[in-house]
Protein backbone atom coordinates (compact mmCIF):
# COMPACT_ATOMS: atom_id res chain seq x y z
CA UNK A 1 0.00 0.00 0.00
CA UNK A 2 1.65 3.25 -1.22
CA UNK A 3 0.75 6.70 -0.13
CA UNK A 4 -1.30 7.48 -3.05
CA UNK A 5 -4.64 8.94 -3.58
CA UNK A 6 -6.49 5.09 -3.44
CA UNK A 7 -5.20 4.98 0.10
CA UNK A 8 -6.11 8.37 0.89
CA UNK A 9 -9.32 7.97 -0.85
CA UNK A 10 -10.30 4.71 1.82
CA UNK A 11 -9.26 6.64 4.95
CA UNK A 12 -11.49 9.53 3.86
CA UNK A 13 -14.55 7.08 2.88
CA UNK A 14 -14.05 4.79 6.09
CA UNK A 15 -13.90 7.37 8.30
CA UNK A 16 -17.06 8.90 6.78
CA UNK A 17 -18.83 5.78 7.15
CA UNK A 18 -17.38 5.68 10.83
CA UNK A 19 -18.93 9.24 11.39
CA UNK A 20 -22.15 8.82 10.01
CA UNK A 21 -23.49 5.07 11.83
CA UNK A 22 -22.13 6.86 15.35
CA UNK A 23 -24.16 9.67 14.67
CA UNK A 24 -27.45 8.00 14.14
CA UNK A 25 -26.47 5.47 16.87
CA UNK A 26 -25.88 8.17 19.45
CA UNK A 27 -29.24 9.45 18.29
CA UNK A 28 -31.13 6.09 18.52
CA UNK A 29 -31.97 6.56 15.11
CA UNK A 30 -30.81 2.70 14.12
CA UNK A 31 -32.23 0.99 17.31
CA UNK A 32 -35.38 -0.10 15.52
CA UNK A 33 -33.68 -1.80 12.46
CA UNK A 34 -30.88 -3.20 14.51
CA UNK A 35 -32.93 -4.92 16.40
CA UNK A 36 -34.71 -6.64 13.85
CA UNK A 37 -31.80 -7.31 11.98
CA UNK A 38 -30.73 -8.77 14.94
CA UNK A 39 -34.16 -10.67 15.17
CA UNK A 40 -34.25 -12.12 11.99
CA UNK A 41 -30.70 -13.89 11.94
CA UNK A 42 -31.68 -15.72 15.30
CA UNK A 43 -34.49 -16.96 13.99
CA UNK A 44 -31.77 -19.65 12.00
CA UNK A 45 -30.40 -20.09 15.87
CA UNK A 46 -29.88 -23.64 16.68
CA UNK A 47 -27.25 -25.11 18.89
CA UNK A 48 -24.76 -26.39 16.46
CA UNK A 49 -24.94 -23.14 14.34
CA UNK A 50 -24.48 -21.77 17.68
CA UNK A 51 -21.33 -23.74 19.20
CA UNK A 52 -20.00 -23.08 15.62
CA UNK A 53 -20.23 -19.31 15.66
CA UNK A 54 -19.10 -19.29 19.30
CA UNK A 55 -16.07 -20.87 18.17
CA UNK A 56 -15.80 -18.25 15.39
CA UNK A 57 -16.00 -15.43 17.15
CA UNK A 58 -13.64 -16.39 19.65
CA UNK A 59 -10.98 -16.60 17.05
CA UNK A 60 -11.79 -12.65 16.45
CA UNK A 61 -10.48 -12.00 20.13
CA UNK A 62 -7.45 -9.16 19.43
CA UNK A 63 -5.32 -11.04 21.48
CA UNK A 64 -5.17 -14.19 19.26
CA UNK A 65 -3.88 -12.04 16.60
CA UNK A 66 -0.42 -11.14 18.95
CA UNK A 67 1.07 -14.43 18.08
CA UNK A 68 0.99 -14.23 14.42
CA UNK A 69 2.02 -10.18 14.68
CA UNK A 70 5.32 -11.25 17.05
CA UNK A 71 5.93 -14.15 14.48
CA UNK A 72 6.04 -12.02 11.48
CA UNK A 73 8.15 -9.33 13.73
CA UNK A 74 10.53 -12.31 15.05
CA UNK A 75 11.19 -13.45 11.42
CA UNK A 76 14.00 -11.32 9.69
CA UNK A 77 12.75 -10.94 6.08
CA UNK A 78 9.35 -9.81 7.38
CA UNK A 79 10.41 -8.07 10.69
CA UNK A 80 10.51 -4.59 9.39
CA UNK A 81 8.13 -4.82 6.26
CA UNK A 82 5.57 -6.57 7.61
CA UNK A 83 5.87 -7.15 11.08
CA UNK A 84 6.53 -4.07 13.15
CA UNK A 85 3.50 -2.23 11.35
CA UNK A 86 1.17 -5.12 11.62
CA UNK A 87 2.08 -5.16 15.57
CA UNK A 88 1.31 -1.39 15.18
CA UNK A 89 -2.04 -1.17 13.26
CA UNK A 90 -2.93 -3.73 15.95
CA UNK A 91 -1.82 -2.04 19.05
CA UNK A 92 -3.74 1.14 18.00
CA UNK A 93 -6.87 -0.50 16.73
CA UNK A 94 -7.26 -2.62 20.30
CA UNK A 95 -6.09 1.09 22.35
CA UNK A 96 -9.03 3.57 20.32
CA UNK A 97 -11.64 0.77 20.12
CA UNK A 98 -11.74 0.48 23.79
CA UNK A 99 -11.40 5.06 23.89
CA UNK A 100 -14.31 4.66 21.37
CA UNK A 101 -16.65 2.47 23.38
CA UNK A 102 -16.18 4.27 26.73
CA UNK A 103 -16.78 7.66 24.83
CA UNK A 104 -19.84 6.70 23.10
CA UNK A 105 -21.09 4.58 26.29
CA UNK A 106 -23.75 2.44 23.71
CA UNK A 107 -25.48 -0.57 25.75
CA UNK A 108 -25.19 -4.15 24.42
CA UNK A 109 -28.25 -4.81 21.85
CA UNK A 110 -31.57 -5.80 24.55
CA UNK A 111 -32.06 -9.14 22.50
CA UNK A 112 -31.31 -12.48 23.58
CA UNK A 113 -27.93 -13.00 23.80
CA UNK A 114 -26.05 -16.18 23.40
CA UNK A 115 -23.19 -16.02 24.94
CA UNK A 116 -21.97 -13.87 27.89
CA UNK A 117 -20.20 -10.53 27.39
CA UNK A 118 -19.72 -7.29 29.60
CA UNK A 119 -19.06 -3.66 28.21
CA UNK A 120 -20.26 -1.28 26.07
CA UNK A 121 -20.93 -2.50 22.39
CA UNK A 122 -20.23 0.30 19.76
CA UNK A 123 -17.92 -0.16 17.94
CA UNK A 124 -17.17 -3.87 17.85
CA UNK A 125 -14.02 -4.81 18.89
CA UNK A 126 -14.19 -8.00 17.29
CA UNK A 127 -14.97 -5.82 13.77
CA UNK A 128 -12.67 -3.24 14.00
CA UNK A 129 -10.02 -5.31 15.40
CA UNK A 130 -10.40 -7.85 12.59
CA UNK A 131 -10.24 -5.55 9.91
CA UNK A 132 -6.85 -3.81 11.38
CA UNK A 133 -5.10 -6.95 11.25
CA UNK A 134 -6.61 -8.83 8.44
CA UNK A 135 -6.66 -5.88 6.18
CA UNK A 136 -3.14 -4.56 7.27
CA UNK A 137 -1.97 -8.28 6.62
CA UNK A 138 -3.77 -8.76 2.97
CA UNK A 139 -2.46 -5.39 1.98
CA UNK A 140 1.28 -6.06 2.76
CA UNK A 141 0.89 -9.56 1.36
CA UNK A 142 -0.44 -8.48 -2.21
CA UNK A 143 2.45 -5.44 -1.86
CA UNK A 144 5.75 -7.54 -1.07
CA UNK A 145 4.67 -11.11 -2.05
CA UNK A 146 1.74 -11.44 -4.51
CA UNK A 147 3.28 -11.43 -7.93
CA UNK A 148 0.24 -12.84 -9.64
CA UNK A 149 -2.85 -11.70 -9.83
CA UNK A 150 -4.71 -14.60 -8.73
CA UNK A 151 -2.55 -14.76 -5.59
CA UNK A 152 -3.61 -10.80 -4.89
CA UNK A 153 -7.30 -11.79 -5.38
CA UNK A 154 -7.11 -14.45 -3.40
CA UNK A 155 -6.26 -12.47 -0.35
CA UNK A 156 -8.45 -10.12 -0.66
CA UNK A 157 -11.56 -12.65 -0.75
CA UNK A 158 -10.13 -14.50 2.34
CA UNK A 159 -9.71 -11.56 4.32
CA UNK A 160 -13.33 -10.26 2.98
CA UNK A 161 -15.14 -13.51 3.95
CA UNK A 162 -12.93 -13.88 7.23
CA UNK A 163 -14.37 -10.17 8.17
CA UNK A 164 -17.62 -11.23 7.23
CA UNK A 165 -17.79 -14.38 9.26
CA UNK A 166 -16.67 -12.82 12.19
CA UNK A 167 -19.47 -9.98 11.81
CA UNK A 168 -22.47 -12.22 11.29
CA UNK A 169 -20.68 -14.34 14.68
CA UNK A 170 -21.06 -11.33 16.41
CA UNK A 171 -24.79 -10.26 15.48
CA UNK A 172 -25.95 -13.82 15.84
CA UNK A 173 -24.54 -14.20 19.25
CA UNK A 174 -26.80 -10.87 20.00
CA UNK A 175 -23.86 -9.30 21.37
CA UNK A 176 -23.42 -6.87 18.40
CA UNK A 177 -25.53 -4.49 16.12
CA UNK A 178 -24.81 -4.58 12.49
CA UNK A 179 -24.42 -0.78 13.33
CA UNK A 180 -21.40 -1.83 15.68
CA UNK A 181 -20.50 -4.15 13.12
CA UNK A 182 -20.10 -1.72 9.98
CA UNK A 183 -18.76 1.00 12.68
CA UNK A 184 -15.79 -1.13 13.65
CA UNK A 185 -15.28 -2.61 10.38
CA UNK A 186 -15.01 1.01 8.99
CA UNK A 187 -12.87 2.43 11.68
CA UNK A 188 -10.14 -0.72 11.49
CA UNK A 189 -9.97 -0.26 7.95
CA UNK A 190 -9.16 3.94 8.79
CA UNK A 191 -6.50 2.47 11.28
CA UNK A 192 -4.95 0.04 9.35
CA UNK A 193 -4.72 2.40 6.11
CA UNK A 194 -3.63 5.08 8.22
CA UNK A 195 -0.72 3.10 9.62
CA UNK A 196 0.62 1.60 6.88
CA UNK A 197 0.69 4.82 4.49
CA UNK A 198 2.38 6.70 7.56
CA UNK A 199 4.82 4.03 7.75
CA UNK A 200 5.87 3.65 4.09
CA UNK A 201 6.00 7.23 4.37
CA UNK A 202 8.68 7.22 6.90
CA UNK A 203 10.18 4.49 5.28
CA UNK A 204 10.60 5.93 1.73
CA UNK A 205 12.26 9.27 3.60
CA UNK A 206 14.63 6.64 5.28
CA UNK A 207 15.45 5.30 2.61
CA UNK A 208 15.88 8.25 0.67
CA UNK A 209 18.14 9.96 3.31
CA UNK A 210 20.26 6.98 3.73
CA UNK A 211 20.80 7.02 0.14
CA UNK A 212 22.04 11.10 0.33
CA UNK A 213 24.22 9.07 3.01
CA UNK A 214 23.60 11.96 6.12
Amino acid sequence: MSFSIRARAAAIASAIIFAVLAALTALGKLDAVNASIINLVQEAANPRLTSALTFITNIGEWYVYIPLALLLFAIPKTRWKVGLPIMITLALSASLNSLIKVFFAVPRPNTNQLVAVSGFSFPSGHAMNGAAFVVACASLFIRHYARKRAARLTAAVCAAAFLLVIGFSRVYLGVHSPADVMAGWALGVFVCVTTLTVAESRMKNKRRIDGLGL
